[in-house]
Protein backbone atom coordinates (compact mmCIF):
# COMPACT_ATOMS: atom_id res chain seq x y z
CA UNK A 1 0.00 0.00 0.00
CA UNK A 2 1.52 3.27 -0.73
CA UNK A 3 0.54 6.56 0.60
CA UNK A 4 1.01 9.71 -1.84
CA UNK A 5 -2.17 11.41 -1.26
CA UNK A 6 -3.42 12.46 2.43
CA UNK A 7 -6.61 13.99 3.81
CA UNK A 8 -7.07 15.81 6.72
CA UNK A 9 -10.62 16.61 8.15
CA UNK A 10 -10.67 18.91 10.46
CA UNK A 11 -8.06 22.06 10.17
CA UNK A 12 -7.96 23.05 14.07
CA UNK A 13 -4.54 23.88 15.11
CA UNK A 14 -3.21 20.14 15.48
CA UNK A 15 -5.37 19.29 11.82
CA UNK A 16 -3.10 22.05 10.04
CA UNK A 17 0.44 21.20 11.48
CA UNK A 18 -0.17 17.39 10.67
CA UNK A 19 -0.87 19.14 6.76
CA UNK A 20 2.26 20.87 6.94
CA UNK A 21 4.23 17.65 8.14
CA UNK A 22 2.72 15.93 5.30
CA UNK A 23 3.41 18.92 2.80
CA UNK A 24 6.86 19.03 4.12
CA UNK A 25 7.88 15.65 3.53
CA UNK A 26 6.44 16.02 -0.44
CA UNK A 27 2.71 14.59 0.22
CA UNK A 28 -0.32 15.67 -1.73
CA UNK A 29 -2.86 16.90 0.67
CA UNK A 30 -6.40 17.35 1.12
CA UNK A 31 -7.23 19.86 3.46
CA UNK A 32 -11.34 19.79 4.64
CA UNK A 33 -12.90 22.23 6.70
CA UNK A 34 -16.34 24.01 6.26
CA UNK A 35 -15.08 27.23 6.86
CA UNK A 36 -13.99 29.52 4.48
CA UNK A 37 -11.77 31.74 7.09
CA UNK A 38 -10.34 28.06 8.45
CA UNK A 39 -8.97 27.54 5.46
CA UNK A 40 -7.52 30.62 5.50
CA UNK A 41 -6.12 30.09 9.29
CA UNK A 42 -4.56 27.13 7.82
CA UNK A 43 -2.56 28.40 4.48
CA UNK A 44 -1.20 31.26 6.79
CA UNK A 45 0.23 28.72 9.41
CA UNK A 46 1.27 25.82 6.65
CA UNK A 47 3.44 28.27 5.61
CA UNK A 48 4.69 29.87 8.58
CA UNK A 49 5.34 26.07 9.30
CA UNK A 50 6.84 25.54 6.13
CA UNK A 51 9.71 28.78 6.85
CA UNK A 52 10.23 27.47 10.57
CA UNK A 53 11.35 23.92 9.00
CA UNK A 54 13.56 26.11 6.04
CA UNK A 55 15.25 27.71 8.27
CA UNK A 56 15.54 26.03 12.10
CA UNK A 57 15.80 22.39 10.76
CA UNK A 58 17.22 22.39 7.10
CA UNK A 59 14.25 21.47 4.96
CA UNK A 60 15.06 22.81 0.91
CA UNK A 61 14.39 26.53 0.44
CA UNK A 62 12.22 25.21 -3.29
CA UNK A 63 9.54 23.73 -0.44
CA UNK A 64 8.84 27.55 0.28
CA UNK A 65 7.33 27.87 -3.41
CA UNK A 66 6.23 24.60 -3.97
CA UNK A 67 4.58 22.77 -1.11
CA UNK A 68 0.73 25.22 -2.43
CA UNK A 69 0.99 22.67 -5.05
CA UNK A 70 0.47 19.81 -3.55
CA UNK A 71 -2.12 21.48 -1.17
CA UNK A 72 -5.91 21.24 -2.06
CA UNK A 73 -8.10 23.37 0.46
CA UNK A 74 -11.86 21.44 0.31
CA UNK A 75 -14.90 22.15 1.81
CA UNK A 76 -16.65 18.69 1.30
CA UNK A 77 -15.41 15.44 1.98
CA UNK A 78 -16.66 14.38 -1.51
CA UNK A 79 -12.87 14.86 -3.01
CA UNK A 80 -11.22 12.73 -0.52
CA UNK A 81 -12.10 9.58 -2.84
CA UNK A 82 -8.31 10.21 -4.23
CA UNK A 83 -6.49 9.98 -0.71
CA UNK A 84 -4.27 7.16 -0.11
CA UNK A 85 -4.93 7.89 4.15
CA UNK A 86 -7.28 9.97 5.37
CA UNK A 87 -6.66 11.58 9.28
CA UNK A 88 -9.69 13.01 11.41
CA UNK A 89 -9.18 16.00 13.48
CA UNK A 90 -12.27 17.28 14.50
CA UNK A 91 -13.21 18.03 18.20
CA UNK A 92 -12.65 15.20 20.37
CA UNK A 93 -16.89 14.68 20.73
CA UNK A 94 -17.58 10.68 19.33
CA UNK A 95 -20.28 11.72 17.41
CA UNK A 96 -18.73 14.46 15.40
CA UNK A 97 -16.32 11.84 14.41
CA UNK A 98 -18.96 9.62 13.26
CA UNK A 99 -20.54 12.26 11.28
CA UNK A 100 -16.94 12.94 9.54
CA UNK A 101 -16.61 8.91 9.18
CA UNK A 102 -19.54 8.37 7.48
CA UNK A 103 -18.58 11.47 5.07
CA UNK A 104 -14.53 10.03 4.70
CA UNK A 105 -16.12 6.41 3.94
CA UNK A 106 -18.84 6.90 1.55
CA UNK A 107 -15.98 8.06 -0.80
CA UNK A 108 -13.01 6.74 -0.27
CA UNK A 109 -11.56 3.15 -1.20
CA UNK A 110 -12.26 0.10 1.45
CA UNK A 111 -8.69 -0.20 1.71
CA UNK A 112 -8.10 3.41 2.64
CA UNK A 113 -6.55 3.72 6.54
CA UNK A 114 -8.67 5.87 8.13
CA UNK A 115 -6.71 7.55 11.46
CA UNK A 116 -8.26 9.60 14.04
CA UNK A 117 -6.28 12.35 15.55
CA UNK A 118 -7.94 11.46 19.15
CA UNK A 119 -6.08 11.36 22.20
CA UNK A 120 -9.06 10.42 24.39
CA UNK A 121 -11.55 8.50 23.18
CA UNK A 122 -10.85 4.42 22.65
CA UNK A 123 -10.48 3.23 18.44
CA UNK A 124 -12.59 0.23 19.37
CA UNK A 125 -15.59 2.40 19.89
CA UNK A 126 -14.67 4.60 17.42
CA UNK A 127 -14.39 1.70 14.53
CA UNK A 128 -17.94 0.68 15.67
CA UNK A 129 -20.57 0.00 13.24
CA UNK A 130 -17.87 0.95 10.53
CA UNK A 131 -18.32 -0.46 7.10
CA UNK A 132 -14.88 -1.63 7.16
CA UNK A 133 -13.85 -1.22 10.51
CA UNK A 134 -10.52 -2.94 10.07
CA UNK A 135 -8.55 0.24 8.17
CA UNK A 136 -9.56 2.21 11.39
CA UNK A 137 -6.91 3.24 13.57
CA UNK A 138 -5.70 5.60 16.01
CA UNK A 139 -2.91 8.24 15.34
CA UNK A 140 -2.17 10.73 18.21
CA UNK A 141 0.26 13.68 17.34
CA UNK A 142 1.79 15.69 19.33
CA UNK A 143 2.11 19.43 18.83
CA UNK A 144 3.68 21.23 16.94
CA UNK A 145 2.37 18.59 14.35
CA UNK A 146 5.49 19.89 12.04
CA UNK A 147 8.03 19.64 14.10
CA UNK A 148 7.78 16.90 16.88
CA UNK A 149 9.25 13.13 16.28
CA UNK A 150 6.37 11.86 18.82
CA UNK A 151 3.54 9.85 17.60
CA UNK A 152 1.63 7.35 18.97
CA UNK A 153 -0.70 4.78 16.73
CA UNK A 154 -3.13 3.09 18.31
CA UNK A 155 -5.12 -0.24 17.19
CA UNK A 156 -8.87 -0.95 17.98
CA UNK A 157 -10.02 -4.33 18.42
CA UNK A 158 -10.55 -5.10 14.27
CA UNK A 159 -7.87 -2.73 13.28
CA UNK A 160 -6.22 -4.87 10.57
CA UNK A 161 -2.79 -5.66 9.93
CA UNK A 162 -2.21 -4.10 7.10
CA UNK A 163 -3.34 -0.60 7.05
CA UNK A 164 -2.19 -0.32 10.51
CA UNK A 165 1.80 -1.45 9.10
CA UNK A 166 1.14 1.13 6.31
CA UNK A 167 0.75 4.04 8.43
CA UNK A 168 3.67 2.86 10.73
CA UNK A 169 5.90 2.99 7.60
CA UNK A 170 4.54 6.12 6.69
CA UNK A 171 5.28 7.92 10.09
CA UNK A 172 8.84 7.00 9.47
CA UNK A 173 8.74 8.51 5.83
CA UNK A 174 7.71 11.78 7.72
CA UNK A 175 10.41 11.59 10.34
CA UNK A 176 7.68 10.39 13.01
CA UNK A 177 9.23 7.75 16.35
CA UNK A 178 6.01 5.99 16.36
CA UNK A 179 5.07 4.53 19.67
CA UNK A 180 2.98 1.74 18.79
Amino acid sequence: MSIKTVGVAGLGLLGRGIAACFLSHGFRVVGFTRSESTHAEARRYIDQAIGELIEQAGFAPGLADEWADRYTPVTSCHTMGECDLVIESVIEDAEAKREIFDQIEAVVRPQVPIASNTSALPISRLQADRKHPERFLGMHWAEPAHITRFMELIRGEQTADEPFEAVAEMAGRIGKEASL
